[in-house]
């Protein structure tokens, strides 16, 4: 589904960068896409999160920042809404979400490296 969603996301924005309208409506399914890929990078978080636990690979701090993450993430997803019509500091809830993860994923690749050189 996530793949799905970027290949519509990708599609809109290149429809917008061509488009000579203003193209309101497009932008804000554009928004609403983007934000509600949050749901599944929470789920892909929480669910690999949790197997790392369970095999010893994550530690717990690692845990702590990748179910923080999906949080946010889930958070950002639900209130999309309130997000997209109105300006503010809500949509740095995504952003922190997103920043985690990038975190996240750059210490999960670490591990799983360490792992396969103990091999």
């Amino acid at each position: 589904m996530q793949n799905a969603t970027f290949t519509v996301i990708v599609g809109i924005r290149y429809a917008l960068g061509t488009s000579s309208g203003k193209g309101a409506a497009l932008w804000a399914l554009q928004d609403a896409l983007l934000a509600l890929n949050g749901t599944f990078l929470a789920t892909a978080l929480v669910g690999l999160t949790i197997a790392g636990r369970l095999t010893g690979l994550v530690k717990p701090w690692h845990a702590t920042i990748g179910y923080l993450a999906a949080a946010l993430q889930f958070t950002a997803a639900t209130i999309t809404p309130l997000i997209i019509d109105h300006d503010g500091p809500l949509g740095l809830i995504g952003l922190s979400g997103w920043l985690l993860w990038a975190g996240w994923l750059v210490a999960y690749g670490i591990a799983l490296l360490r792992t396969s050189q103990d091999r």
